[in-house]
């Protein structure tokens, strides 16, 4: 008969599993919707007679900032009225995601473009961790970062009963 520890654990694992599950559906969900505003024609127009200027300029320049002003509205942490920090931590990780993703349109360096999100858009230090090692996580452009092929968790060493070393 299993101990009261094993089925408690069992129990935990269960439901910890159910909620990670459902913030799967919800990051699913969120990328099956992003940016479907877009093509509303309060932000279609907009952005296509701002995307010239977008393309052309590079991010974080004044010239960049000025065709934004222009989209400002339709712009993700601006969406928020207190803007990143009316987020959840879903929305958090879809803009991470997007942030990522301009970032390798427009060529610029990722961590050069959080550093001026940082600025822009006044994310404090431990977010602003929070987010960065997120992007090293998704992207793996960081020579710091090195996953190890044979654990979960790369910076995680796992022992006990069920671990998979050897000997142990």
């Amino acid at each position: 008969m299993p101990s009261d520890f094993l089925i408690d654990l069992i129990d935990h694992k269960r439901r910890v599993s159910t909620y990670l599950q459902n913030v799967a559906n919800a990051l699913v969900g969120r990328a099956v919707v992003h940016d479907n505003s877009k093509f509303s024609a309060e932000e279609y127009e907009p952005y296509e007679q701002a995307f010239p200027g977008l393309q052309k300029y590079a991010y974080g320049t004044d010239e960049f900032k000025a065709e934004l002003r222009k989209i400002k509205p339709a712009i993700h942490p601006e969406y928020f009225k207190s803007g990143i920090e009316g987020m959840n931590l879903i929305q958090l990780v879809e803009m991470t995601c997007d942030w990522i993703a301009a970032s390798e349109r427009s060529g610029t360096d990722i961590h050069k473009g959080l550093l001026m999100n940082k600025e822009r858009f006044n994310i404090d230090d431990q977010l602003f961790g929070v987010i960065e090692r997120t992007v090293v996580e998704l992207t793996w452009k960081s020579d710091a970062y090195q996953p190890d092929p044979n654990t979960l968790y790369p910076d995680m060493l796992m022992t006990g009963p069920f671990s998979n070393e050897k000997g142990k």
